[in-house]
């Protein structure tokens, strides 16, 4: 039986990654970033319809079973691809800090990066890192 004395080579760390992006591709991932966090706030912003909607069938005595089950899968499915979207300058999650999802920020709240980046005055220089 032979032993290869190599250790084996963790798969790249988010980080790693992170440094290699290219500006298109960097911007295409700020995009989707940006995408998954109008879809939670349009979630948010409707939560006023879906408490009239729940008011009207109870008043009507209908079931609400099945239209809340659907409302909260669907805050659930936005609230996790919010959350496990990554910077793609610093390989962290662009939205959690610690624990907690920052639904209002336009910036990673690790390094700073805006999801409005444009890499024509410099690339990663045009940003600073912000303490929240």
């Amino acid at each position: 039986m032979s032993h290869d004395p190599r250790p084996r080579r963790n798969p790249r760390s988010p980080r790693e990654k992170a440094r290699t992006e290219s500006p298109t591709r960097k911007k295409l991932i700020l995009r989707q970033t940006g995408r998954a966090r109008t879809r939670l706030l349009v979630c948010f912003l409707t939560l006023p319809v879906y408490m009239v909607a729940v008011w009207l069938l109870l008043n009507n005595r209908q079931d609400i079973d099945g239209f809340m089950f659907v409302y909260m899968a669907v805050w659930s499915v936005f609230g996790v691809d919010m959350a496990r979207r990554r910077c793609p300058d610093c390989g962290e999650q662009f939205f959690v800090k610690v624990i907690l999802l920052n639904l209002i920020t336009r910036r990673c709240v690790h390094c700073g990066l805006p999801l409005d980046w444009d890499d024509e005055d410099g690339g990663d220089a045009t940003h600073q890192r912000v303490k929240f």
